[in-house]
């Protein structure tokens, strides 16, 4: 009897242990590693944001992103993207791509095929900008940021057909031209002579979305999305917002009138975000086939480049990295592409069958040693 009891005694102990550490999981450091989001960002098509540079570039966002255990961050650049490359990337970022450099019909297929296995994927356009913004014109790289028309083209060979970036016919007796749209907004701008820094708060988002969780004001600089009531629209602007588009390389079309007339929208059908009335989106979320899509109208405000205030503004030298809660954001947007991504393995499940097993031997254990007294 006394045995019985000691037995007892050890089973339940042993249960005990078993459920609590069903209950508590610590992964190894190998585990974090094998189990992290493979974020591969493309450098190969002309983006006009260095991954490496952390004072005009993506380096400072990229670096966040790599600090964290959650993502493995890696630059893509060289070879065209293939199956190869894409085979182990859970999130692939495209981050406003050169028109001057289109993607391959072989690296379309690899996308195609990348999205269709479950990958999600970042596509991320920029503003025009024209030479008023002394600081960024000063660098020819930028003089052509905002050539959106590369990423509808590419949305377009992927079959995409929900948001496109809002691109500007302009004709002249030379050639015709591209220009995407930029936001402008007078009344909340961070200061009134730079009408296309506005500062976002929560009543122009969709607070619910995940993308926004902890997210209470933002400062961008952004290009507009189109139409303006996709469902997959996240993001939009005030009532004072309208798209800007552009007359030329270096200048915008109104600065002095918002929006264009109906009857100038007939003659330029393309200039769709920017007719009177209208409300610009800029960030827009949604599901495609198996994977996840994200499409922001802002590069620069994830960039180390400082904003392109008037110098007499001490803002003047901060960085767009640092604004409001900008940085959070794209991590909140790569969490919610990268969401189902990972399933770390639970001990919960494998340890409370051990657990039962033992129930089960030790009540049948009890119930052969009482009949045999």
């Amino acid at each position: 009897m006394m045995r019985l009891r000691s037995l007892t005694k050890y089973y339940i102990a042993i249960i005990a242990v078993m459920l609590v550490l069903s209950s508590v999981q610590i992964p190894t450091a190998a585990q974090i590693e094998l189990d992290a989001v493979v974020v591969l960002v493309d450098n190969t098509h002309g983006e006009h944001f260095d991954p490496y540079d952390a004072d005009t570039g993506l380096k400072l966002m990229l670096d966040m992103v790599n600090a964290s255990t959650r993502y493995l961050v890696k630059i893509h650049e060289g070879a065209p993207l293939n199956d190869t490359y894409l085979q182990d990337v859970d999130i692939l970022i495209i981050p406003a791509p050169d028109e001057g450099n289109p993607f391959q019909q072989s690296e379309i297929g690899a996308i195609s095929r990348m999205l269709n296995n479950g990958s999600s994927l970042l596509i991320a356009g920029n503003p025009n900008i024209d030479q008023e913004i002394e600081e960024y014109w000063a660098d020819t790289t930028f003089r052509d940021i905002g050539e959106n028309i590369a990423i509808n083209t590419l949305l377009d060979a992927l079959n995409m057909t929900g948001v496109r970036f809002s691109n500007n016919v302009t004709e002249s007796t030379t050639s015709v031209e591209n220009y995407g749209d930029t936001m402008f907004d007078y009344a909340n701008s961070l200061n009134s002579t730079s009408p296309y820094i506005i500062q976002m708060d929560s009543s122009t988002w969709k607070a619910t979305h995940p993308i926004f969780k902890n997210i209470n004001n933002l400062v961008v600089m952004t290009a507009t999305l189109k139409p303006n009531d996709a469902d997959s629209n996240i993001a939009q602007s005030y009532d004072e917002s309208f798209a800007q588009y552009r007359k030329g390389p270096n200048t915008f079309a109104n600065t002095s009138f918002p929006n264009i007339s109906i009857s100038e929208f007939e003659q330029f059908p393309l200039s769709y975000s920017a007719i009177n009335g209208t409300f610009p989106s800029w960030l827009s979320a949604f599901e495609y086939n198996n994977s996840r899509v994200v499409i922001c109208g802002s590069t620069i405000m994830f960039s180390g480049m400082s904003l392109a205030l008037p110098e007499s503004d001490n803002r003047n030298s901060e960085d767009w990295f640092y604004q409001g809660d900008n940085r959070f954001l794209f991590m909140n947007i790569l969490h919610w592409l990268s969401e189902d991504a990972i399933e770390p393995p639970s001990a919960i499940i494998p340890m409370l069958m051990l657990s039962s097993v033992f129930i089960v031997i030790g009540v049948a254990y009890y119930i052969i040693q009482k009949r045999r007294k």
